[in-house]
């Protein structure tokens, strides 16, 4: 039974919303039935009555404006609007739309809707279901959100602190779906009105206007939200301020026509966050290692998340239901269960191996100098960046002697495989084979395929239900490190390249290894925005960023065209090792367009709207 309801713990009282169920179209609030309605037709759909404790004895069975005026109501409204966060960032769709067919990841075993490398068989309004999933999460809940605001002022019976409160909530989170849809989709349907019957006339408005009304959402809601959260995964002024600088970057590009003045409020609201973080209870993490510690993901870095956790009330966690999973921790991790001496295991996790990283990615933490000449080499590479240490698998150790024609000598808790993430001499891979009383897998980088890479780590989940269960871990959205970044591109380009500078020094700082600050830092004259890019690519890769960086930067078909970024599609010939036969990289240099820069509305609502809604050019 899906209900709304509140966790205790020793240290904390966290702030739960429902699972929806998709395959039913379940509604995101929970009551007995509830009226809902996608943005081009009303549906009705059903969820199951909400416990006593929320809803006293009284369960309200349709979803009207009288319930939503009720203390219940609004609060039950609210906690609706945040569970379309728990869609779009933990399930496939969430990494396929942001992070894939960018210059950090590449094809891996399975892909989604055409997004790694732009196929323009699969990447078509009707085939194109990860961003259709995306246009229909966000106007679900913008349409939450609208009732909300359009009802909840009227709320008799609860305290006008809190009425306050969940109304400047609502207002922040739509406009962060708006914020999705204005990226992906460029000129979307602006609905600002509670929908609750069929409608098909809806058309769709300028970009301008889309943001124009976010920053509005954001400067309301930034002038009377709570500067800490009552409880984890509630929205803050922090969130407000992250986001506005964020939207002002972004505009700027996208709209450039007042690009200096949306500079300058970028850098102003990012610095405004930077300099009083304390206020908000923020602060950057120490080692880049707690930043994803299981457990801290409510830490004091994180300035937005979708929340998840053990409880099966509330999260699908068994594996095999899906709606409202998450399955972070499946995406980019590579098939270990296949190597010698290997079993899938619930430390290891299970091997969707969605998201393969690049050459560029793996050698972006290796320290060059101003001319981009490396630093380092052989055994040295990439230590004077922690990052890559931290955030990435590259030894796995034996948990299943004798597997996967694996040697019955071989010692669990021993080396099984190594990605050495270079190429090694001849007379150190004669050792490893000669090494007693098992020898281990090398895979390098030229053997790297769509199984077999190093692993993104940021996001393991060892506190599972089962070995093929999914995370119970919330996901970050926005955390503080971030912040220095967006602040240090505004500052970039407003041609303060001396406080951009000081900015990514803050955060390659903590990336440092012991003794090596100073060799991390940069000077003014190495902040280009390239560095800015590789610099995000270091500290925020898997986070559902990259693919908006590239194109809010003018980057996307630059750098997706150029195969030193986004490798070709190559077959590892026989003879290679342990790899032989297997494929990496993607043909996604070929096939990106021009038009590519936006994301194809989905066929469905432009048939549901009897073509109202159009089509962006080239699809």
């Amino acid at each position: 039974m899906a209900e709304c309801v509140s966790h205790h713990s020793a240290n904390a009282r966290y702030f739960t919303y429902p699972p929806l169920n998709f395959s039913a179209l379940c509604a995101p609030f929970d009551m007995k039935k509830i009226v809902i309605a996608t943005l081009s037709t009303a549906v009705l759909l059903s969820a199951t009555s909400c416990n006593k404790n929320f809803l006293d004895e009284t369960p309200q069975s349709v979803l009207t404006p009288a319930f939503l005026q009720t203390p219940q109501g609004v609060e039950a409204g609210v906690t609706g609007v945040y569970s379309g966060l728990r869609q779009i960032y933990g399930n496939d769709s969430g990494t396929f739309t942001t992070e894939a067919g960018t210059d950090l990841w590449t094809t891996g075993i399975s892909a989604s809707s055409g997004l790694s490398d732009y196929d323009p068989t699969a990447l078509t309004p009707l085939n194109d279901g990860s961003h259709s999933f995306i246009w229909t999460v966000c106007y679900q809940q913008i349409n939450n959100a609208n009732g909300v605001l359009k009802y909840g002022p009227s709320t008799q019976g609860i305290a006008a602190a809190r009425l306050t409160q969940l109304l400047a909530e609502a207002k922040l989170l739509r406009a962060q779906y708006y914020f999705i849809l204005v990226q992906d989709f460029g000129d979307v349907p602006l609905m600002l009105n509670f929908v609750d019957s069929p409608t098909k006339d809806i058309v769709r408005a300028p970009m301008a206007d889309v943001y124009t009304q976010i920053i509005k959402d954001l400067t309301e809601s930034m002038a009377t939200i709570a500067d800490r959260p009552a409880q984890p995964g509630r929205v803050t002024r922090a969130t407000a301020l992250h986001l506005l600088s964020k939207v002002y970057l972004t505009r700027a590009t996208a709209i450039p026509a007042g690009a200096s003045g949306d500079y300058t409020l970028a850098a102003q609201f990012a610095r405004e966050l930077i300099d009083n973080q304390g206020r908000y209870g923020l602060g950057l993490e120490t080692d880049p290692t707690t930043v994803f510690a299981e457990g801290n993901e409510n830490g004091k870095e994180v300035i937005m998340n979708a929340q998840f956790s053990t409880d099966a009330t509330f999260n699908r966690i068994d594996g095999f239901t899906f709606g409202g999973e998450n399955v972070l921790n499946f995406q980019y991790r590579s098939r270990y269960d296949k190597l010698p001496n290997m079993a899938r295991d619930l430390n290891n996790g299970r091997p969707f191996a969605r998201h393969v990283p690049t050459y560029f990615l793996e050698n972006s933490y290796i320290l060059r100098d101003a001319s981009g000449n490396p630093l380092e080499m052989d055994a040295n590479l990439r230590t004077t960046d922690t990052r890559y240490s931290k955030w990435f698998t590259t030894v796995f150790r034996v948990n299943s002697p004798g597997a996967n024609a694996g040697s019955n000598r071989a010692v669990v808790g021993d080396t099984s495989a190594w990605y050495p993430g270079r190429q090694l001499s001849a007379a150190k891979l004669a050792q490893i084979a000669a090494r007693q009383p098992a020898p281990y897998t090398v895979i390098q980088p030229n053997q790297y395929t769509t199984e077999y890479y190093p692993t993104l780590n940021k996001f393991d989940s060892r506190n599972r239900s089962s070995v093929n269960g999914f995370s119970t871990r919330p996901n970050i959205v926005y955390r503080l490190a971030e912040t220095y970044l967006i602040a240090a591109e505004a500052y970039f380009y407003l041609g303060n390249s001396g406080q951009a500078r000081d900015y990514i020094n803050v955060v390659r700082r903590r990336a440092a290894a012991p003794g090596r600050t100073t060799q991390m830092e940069i000077t003014s004259a190495q902040v280009t925005l390239n560095f800015i890019l590789d610099e995000r690519a270091r500290e925020l890769c898997g986070e559902f960023t990259r693919w908006y960086d590239l194109k809010r930067t003018n980057q996307l078909l630059v750098r997706v065209r150029n195969t030193a970024y986004s490798p070709a599609l190559v077959t590892r010939a026989s003879g290679t090792g342990f790899t032989s036969g297997g494929n990496y990289g993607s043909n996604a240099a070929i096939n990106i367009r021009d038009f590519h820069v936006l994301r194809p509305i989905p066929q469905t609502e432009i048939d549901r709207t009897s073509g109202k809604i159009t089509q962006n050019p080239g699809y």
